[in-house]
């Protein structure tokens, strides 16, 4: 009736792992690895998008301060939020005496106003609090207003030449710039998405202005002529990188590659590709995406993924999903691959700009989802360690060892010191009792056994796949249901016990977070989580 009981409340609890309900967790990983001490060490910037409103709360920027280090505005840099929906307008004097850059080729009388106030407000922000700022984004086709492009800035009239749009163009991305690294909170800011969706831009003034989408966009060259010239101006090549950034750019490999190819040939003014990730489990494959990725280092391209996320079908195929999309990553930067940063696209589901989905790392602001374990378990399954550090950590060799969960600190034992076949596994106080004594065999396909000092192998009962499957032991059978995958983490001699038969997605797991003697393991979807790692110690 116990273990009927535990079944049930591991159903419900399943239940709510799917819903999106956070369990109790404290994870070892939450504790000791982050977003920030490890992506963000290796790559330099592990980063989210935020508001400002968001910024100005506490909690929120607490949560922004443990895992990231650079955050990237959803729209507060955009040129509508810069300039306003309807134009405010100034006289060129006015706009000189506020700083603005006024090209000497300018003949307007009047010049549209900027607005820095909220601008300022991030920057400081940031400056006060440890964090760095992707700029997003100067030249962008969707939110640009009509007005900007206008005679008179004026609804009412049409378009301007395009030798008269080049003015306005270096006006407003000079006036941005030379704000941002004259004030005092400026150095902050350390690259800018210059051109955003070039090629997948319609129905806008660039095009009415500068005519249809080609690979060899000479506007385009000339915005990042006038970003390069600002940041050469203030002595930040070697520290500010300039981006192509846009979407679905696996699908568009060779046109951004001639594109930037094209920007850079008469000088590099265009570092590389922002990479734009909205990505889902069923398209893009991680393969299509790696491709692409390779082929963006292969020319020498600096690259960072800018706007990550992953719609999905639920926790565990995000997840899934997530891991292998890490590992690639991970694998070509250890390749010698420029990757500079790390952007997921919103601190948490409930915020995300895509409705009815569930595409980040956390369901509401601190509370980690599956993906965000398995996110952590790439980076330390790819040999890294805090700070962006190699690990070290091997598996194991072949022979006996007690077994110590790191929450509980009890060990892993056959409930009543018992051997034969169906006894159940619990924790209980070290005792040095055959019970508690385990046999690892490394099976040399990274998997292992573990035999009890009884003589019988740990065993997942009838090898089922779910959260709550009772673990026992049972006569050797060399079935899936008595491997076992030792997972690594930052810590010597502590791995999680991954099962073979949930293709290493669930794991040992001490019930419901129980510290007292005889509370039951059973298998459940593997965290990294402290009652879900075990200390191997030997033993004779």
């Amino acid at each position: 009736m116990k273990k009927r009981w535990k079944k049930l409340l591991g159903s419900v609890l399943t239940l709510a792992l799917l819903l999106g309900v956070m369990l109790p967790c404290g994870s070892a990983s939450a504790a000791q690895e982050t977003l920030l001490n490890t992506y963000g060490a290796l790559f330099g910037y592990s980063g989210t998008c935020i508001n400002l409103s968001q910024l100005r709360d506490a909690d929120t920027l607490a949560h922004v301060k443990t895992h990231y280090n650079s955050i990237t505005l959803e729209n507060e840099m955009k040129p509508d939020a810069m300039l306003g929906y309807s134009p405010s307008l100034i006289t060129k004097e006015a706009a000189k005496n506020s700083g603005y850059y006024v090209p000497s080729s300018c003949t307007e009388t009047y010049l549209p106003a900027i607005n820095f106030d909220r601008l300022d407000e991030v920057l400081r922000i940031c400056y006060e609090n440890g964090l760095s700022v992707r700029a997003h984004t100067l030249v962008w086709h969707s939110q640009t207003p009509d007005w900007f492009f206008r005679v008179g800035y004026s609804k009412d009239y049409g378009y301007v030449s395009a030798a008269q749009m080049d003015i306005r163009m270096e006006y407003y991305i000079k006036s941005i710039m030379n704000h941002v690294y004259t004030s005092p909170y400026g150095k902050i800011v350390y690259a800018w998405d210059v051109v955003n969706e070039y090629l997948h831009a319609q129905e806008s003034g660039w095009q009415a202005i500068y005519g249809n989408v080609t690979t060899s966009p000479a506007f385009v060259k000339r915005a990042f002529q006038y970003a390069y010239d600002c940041i050469s101006y203030f002595g930040l090549t070697d520290s500010v990188s300039l981006f192509y950034n846009d979407y679905n750019t696996y699908m568009e490999v060779d046109d951004v590659i001639q594109m930037i190819h094209y920007i850079n040939s008469d000088r590099k003014l265009c570092n590389g590709v922002g990479m734009q990730s909205h990505l889902g489990t069923t398209f893009p494959s991680v393969e299509y995406y790696t491709a692409a990725l390779q082929a963006f280092v292969k020319e020498g391209f600096e690259v960072q993924i800018t706007e990550l996320d992953v719609v999905n079908k639920d926790n565990i195929d995000q997840a899934n999903y997530m891991y292998d999309l890490m590992s690639n990553i991970l694998k070509v930067k250890k390749n010698g691959g420029n990757i500079t940063g790390i952007t997921l696209w919103g601190l948490s589901d409930d915020v995300t700009w895509i409705d009815g989905a569930t595409p980040l790392l956390f369901s509401t602001l601190g509370k980690a989802k599956y993906a965000y374990y398995r996110v952590l378990d790439a980076y330390k399954d790819a040999g890294y360690g805090i700070g962006g550090t190699t690990g070290t950590q091997t598996a194991p060799a072949d022979g006996w060892y007690y077994l110590k969960n790191v929450h509980s600190q009890k060990y892993l034992q056959t409930a009543g010191n018992a051997g034969g076949n169906s006894v159940n596994v619990e924790i209980g106080t070290g005792s040095g009792a055959v019970g508690q004594k385990w046999y690892v065999t490394n099976l040399g396909d990274g998997y292992v056994t573990l035999k009890n000092g009884h003589g019988y192998m740990l065993d997942v009962q009838y090898g089922v796949n779910e959260d709550g499957t009772n673990i026992q032991t049972y006569s050797a059978n060399n079935a899936d249901a008595q491997k076992f995958k030792l997972m690594k983490t930052s810590d010597a001699g502590v791995y999680g016990i991954a099962t073979k038969v949930s293709n290493d997605a669930r794991g040992l797991d001490v019930y419901n977070w129980g510290s007292s003697d005889g509370v039951n393991v059973c298998q459940w979807t593997y965290y990294g989580a402290e009652n879900q790692l075990w200390r191997f110690e030997p033993c004779n």
